[in-house]
């Protein structure tokens, strides 16, 4: 036996519980709260979802019947909140246990707590622009933009002709350059790379971190505008590249980094209320456990399915 099985949300709820066990509820019922319950009937609907050839491996773990129990409580009790507060259940239902009608249920009361949340952080919105203030103050070292260079570049790519020819078709391009040939011209003569051919080969500002490392080595080494690179290897291609622009890395000001603050200390204040309102739910000091039936959903699996099979001595092989 594995003891008394309480789901993870139901062990938490039963800590705080002062309601009936067993006794008190009829045997189809395994949970119930003020807001829902879940039969016999709730759970067996749910465990069919599992392929009927890994079922008995699936219900003899503790687990995950607690996870389906955790999953029924939190859905049901969603879906008994939206009809108590005129929640419109969402267009489509998603996947997962309980019934199609209490899933869509339960998915709009979620979008109706994040709406709640969003609209609760907009009406504190000059109190948490404050937060974000003292945020940027305390750690100003993670709002500090970093290098960044501008260039074009012309790409030999190996595939068709081999490393061994298109590195010779860089250096010939490179030799160009260096003799004072129009960058454009040359790159819409070698490159084969259509995007940056057409611009001459020329690019946008770029971070280090946006290149392949080979390539961003050779790329970040250049020293002056209009340095010329020797050819650099990456991954696919050999690259010519000349330096267009350099900006070294700067602290940024609060007004550039306000709106990245704020949305971040918005996702985490509705994250944190919808986290609020499940916990609520796992803490209901209504919910009942009939704990024997609840025990009793674990598949005990024959112990002699695991033992090893005994070999037949030397004698006895054929």
């Amino acid at each position: 036996m594995h003891g008394r099985l309480l789901s993870g949300f139901l062990a938490a709820a039963v800590v705080v519980a002062t309601g009936a066990f067993a006794a008190d509820l009829p045997p189809d019922v395994l949970v119930k709260s003020r807001w829902m319950e879940i039969t016999r009937a709730d759970y067996d609907a749910a465990i069919a979802r599992v392929p009927k050839r890994l079922r008995t491996e699936f219900t003899a773990s503790a687990k995950r019947v607690q996870g389906v129990l955790d999953n029924l409580l939190i859905v049901k009790t969603l879906a008994a909140q939206a009809k108590a507060h005129g929640t419109r259940p969402t267009a489509a239902s998603p996947k997962g246990v309980g019934t199609e009608e209490e899933r869509s249920l339960a998915a709009g009361e979620l979008m109706r707590i994040r709406t709640d949340a969003e609209h609760a952080f907009d009406a504190q919105k000059a109190a948490f622009e404050a937060k974000a203030r003292e945020d940027y103050e305390l750690d100003r070292a993670k709002y500090v933009a970093p290098e960044e260079v501008r260039f074009s570049d012309i790409a030999i790519v190996t595939k068709d002709r081999g490393d061994a020819a298109a590195l010779a078709r860089a250096k010939e391009a490179r030799a160009k350059l260096v003799s004072g040939e129009d960058f454009a011209k040359v790159a819409h003569e070698y490159s084969d790379d259509p995007t940056t051919r057409d611009e001459g080969g020329a690019l946008p500002f770029v971070t280090r971190d946006r290149l392949e490392k080979a390539y961003a080595d050779g790329v970040f080494a250049l020293a002056r505008v209009g340095e010329i690179s020797q050819p650099i290897k990456a991954r696919t291609a050999w690259h010519i590249v000349r330096l267009d622009e350099r900006r070294a890395s700067r602290q940024m000001s609060f007004d550039e980094v306000r709106d990245k603050i704020m949305e971040r200390l918005r996702n985490d204040y509705v994250h944190d209320q919808s986290e609020s309102r499940l916990k609520a739910i796992a803490t209901d000091d209504t919910i009942q456990v009939n704990q024997p039936v609840v025990d009793a959903l674990v598949t005990q699996l024959d112990p002699k399915l695991f033992e090893p099979k005994k070999k037949l001595p030397p004698s006895a092989a054929k």
